[in-house]
């Protein structure tokens, strides 16, 4: 195994991500770590990516390597249509790594590494190589400068090609590293056919929720404006020690993908600042592209710092509630130099507060004293919901600050609404202490407990001693009936109730069968079980307590079946008759898995009908044609998308029947495969 970390000749980026309909992403979230600690630059767009997404990914960043984890099946699909968009889109250069664990077999990895793909990594890879070593061999494979054809990129930039857009934007930060003559000849170009494209500048602490809002205020732009295009250069910083980074913010990214929106991100490397140091280069090629609007986001920032507003036309500050003392304000350059300010996370505990604070610290700031809070350009959001009132007031009032900054004529038709960012939650946030609340009640259970099992043993002794003297010698005992009738009053009601009765219920388990009525309807039960050898086996025994104490405590902390809080169970008896194996099936065609079930109940009268659906279904999409969907349809489940499908899946079986149950295993789209399982047991009666 090799654990030297392989020092690469250039800046390495690579694309990492899961397979279309796959949530298994632990182990590429490893393999992206090692990467980024060996130096490389990492773009993760983390899981349930298609191939589209991925490649579109890969050519806008500029990307030397794509590295994908696929455990879900459909690798050969996903990878060959990977590698064949690649090839088509021109980014043949681009290297293909892959794995998927013992999912993909040896045969299947050979055939993939004959069709392009540069390495598919087995179980036997990882024990040979190592980790390390893998990441080793993907970096020395990736050890290149990107290919590019200025000249050609120069004219295609015209168009807003976004692989001419990437590769000038890749030289544009070698001209900063590594200054070369026909890199400054070519930059000074793009200087001349920059046009005045507006930019946006979005900064703010980490963790604000900026490419969030970022992502929101870009869904707008695009529903509002049908014809206008966005560029984004998002900035994330690299680290000091090993020269990597995280470039996570398209993992955030929801309305990118169109053709009207370019994302590039870019490391901070050298630069020492939340801004990279090619950010005035990157910025004058998207405006040479001719993009109507590039958004410029920084990474996280501190107190002092303000570089964003060097270098766009109207900037906007993202913070939340969590800046500490409201003093904290006064240390925070951008509040003097914003044109807009975002108080994200309103939802938070404390966020009114704060952002009545945010808004005297502005007004104190720009001295606007005689100014409505209402019209301060401070405003409150929640980016992580719908159709935020706080995110559309924000939206309306960029757009208008845009238009009277740059004299631009974008007419916005989105309406705003009134008052202030209302969240809606799940959990309420007075409710959020809920776990706290059920250990604290499950302790207080405990104490009781304890305090009952004391003084139920005190009664307990009192009483017999009471008995004894009472018996045995001719003496006062008042005093102790005194004593005996505290200790008993001291006991809750239905802990006393429970020792009245405690003799009874001893008494009804030792008979040979229970009698109980539920309904009108009296249920006959065998309190015994015959062995083989002919011993006869009570169902259920209770201890044989004589202390008070005891009895309480065993009551309270376990109990008979069908008692609180039932330990033994729910019900006071088990069915004797042996239920049948779950039937589990679920792979290909509706037919095939109902041939599949009959199959495994032909011999049983109860039918436990367990389903398995495939990948597309678990994620609630649609069958497709197109590879990397087709590959994953059927596949390690059953490919359910129609009602008709449904009714296929358990025709044959009498779904009312009381001896047929049925297991559905899925998750988000659960509502919609509820409504037609229940549909296709209603169409069943009908008929």
């Amino acid at each position: 195994m090799e654990s030297t970390v392989y020092q690469p000749e250039h800046p390495i980026r690579f694309v990492t991500a899961t397979s279309l309909y796959d949530g298994h992403d632990v182990s590429i979230n490893i393999m992206r770590r090692i990467m980024q600690d060996s130096g490389a630059e990492v773009v993760h767009l983390g899981h349930n990516r298609s191939v589209h997404e991925v490649v579109d990914a890969a050519i806008q960043e500029d990307a030397q390597g794509i590295a994908v984890s696929s455990y879900q099946g459909g690798h050969l699909e996903f990878f060959k249509f990977m590698h064949d968009l690649l090839q088509e889109k021109g980014a043949g250069h681009v290297r293909i790594f892959g794995g998927g664990g013992g999912v993909i077999l040896p045969e299947e990895i050979k055939e993939l590494e004959e069709y392009g793909i540069c390495k598919i990594f087995s179980p036997e890879d990882g024990r040979r190589m190592g980790l390390q070593g893998m990441i080793n061999f993907e970096l020395e494979q990736c050890d290149f400068i990107p290919p590019r054809q200025l000249a050609n990129d120069l004219e295609r930039l015209k168009e807003r090609e976004p692989q001419a857009v990437a590769r000038l934007i890749t030289a544009a930060e070698q001209l900063v590293r590594q200054p070369d003559e026909t890199l400054q000849a070519t930059q000074a170009q793009i200087r001349e056919l920059a046009g005045q494209t507006p930019v946006l500048g979005i900064t703010g602490t980490g963790g604000a929720g900026k490419s969030s809002l970022t992502d929101e205020l870009v869904r707008r732009f695009l529903r509002d404006f049908d014809d206008k295009t966005v560029a984004i250069l998002s900035v994330d910083p690299t680290r000091r020690r090993t020269g990597g980074a995280l470039l996570g913010d398209r993992i955030r990214m929801n309305a990118i993908d169109t053709p009207r929106v370019f994302m590039r991100s870019l490391a901070t490397r050298d630069s020492r600042s939340e801004l990279s140091a090619a950010i005035r280069e990157a910025l004058d090629v998207l405006k040479a592209a001719d993009y109507d609007l590039i958004i410029v986001e920084t990474s996280g920032i501190g107190q002092g710092d303000a570089g964003i507003i060097d270098v766009c036309d109207l900037s906007l500050y993202v913070m939340t509630s969590e800046f500490g003392a409201p003093t904290q304000l006064e240390k925070i350059d951008m509040l003097d130099f914003a044109d807009l300010i975002a108080l994200n996370k309103m939802e938070k505990r404390g966020a009114e507060d704060a952002l009545r604070n945010v808004r005297k610290q502005y007004r104190r700031n720009r001295h606007l004293f005689g100014v409505a809070d209402e019209e301060l350009p401070v405003y409150g959001t929640i980016a992580s919901q719908f159709n935020d009132i706080g995110v559309n007031r924000l939206y309306r009032a960029l757009i208008d600050k845009l238009n009277d900054k740059r004299k631009l004529d974008w007419q916005s038709q989105l309406v705003a609404g009134e008052g202030q960012s209302i969240a809606q939650q799940i959990i309420p946030p007075e409710q959020v202490s809920y776990l706290a609340e059920i250990t604290h009640t499950a302790r207080a259970y405990g104490k009781k407990v304890k305090e009952q099992t004391e003084i139920g043993r005190q009664f307990y002794q009192l009483s017999g001693s009471r008995a004894l003297l009472s018996e045995k010698c001719d003496c006062q005992v008042a005093e102790l009936e005194t004593l005996v009738e505290q200790s008993e009053n001291a006991l809750s009601e239905e802990n006393r109730k429970l020792l009245q009765k405690w003799p009874e219920l001893k008494k009804a388990y030792r008979e040979e069968v229970m009698i109980t009525k539920v309904r009108d309807k009296e249920i006959r039960t065998e309190l015994t079980t015959t062995t083989l050898s002919g011993t006869r086996i009570p169902k259920v025994c209770l201890p044989d307590f004589a202390d008070y104490g005891e009895i309480i405590r065993w009551c309270m902390k376990e109990n008979a079946p069908g008692f609180f809080p039932y330990t033994a169970g729910l019900f006071p008896f088990k069915r004797t008759a042996e239920d049948p194996k779950r039937q589990f099936a679920g792979e290909g065609t509706p037919e095939r898995t109902n041939r599949r079930f009959h199959y495994l109940t032909k011999d049983d009268n109860a039918k436990r009908l367990s389903t398995a659906f495939d990948s597309v279904t678990l994620y609630g999409e649609d069958p497709d044609e197109r590879p990397d969907i087709y590959g994953k349809v059927g596949m390690s489940g059953v490919s359910i998308c129609t009602q008709n499908d449904m009714d296929k899946l358990f025709a044959g079986f009498d779904l009312c029947d009381p001896m047929t149950s049925v297991s559905l295993t899925i998750n988000g789209p659960a509502p919609m495969l509820l409504a037609m399982f229940m549909n296709t047991a209603i169409r069943q009666q009908l008929e």
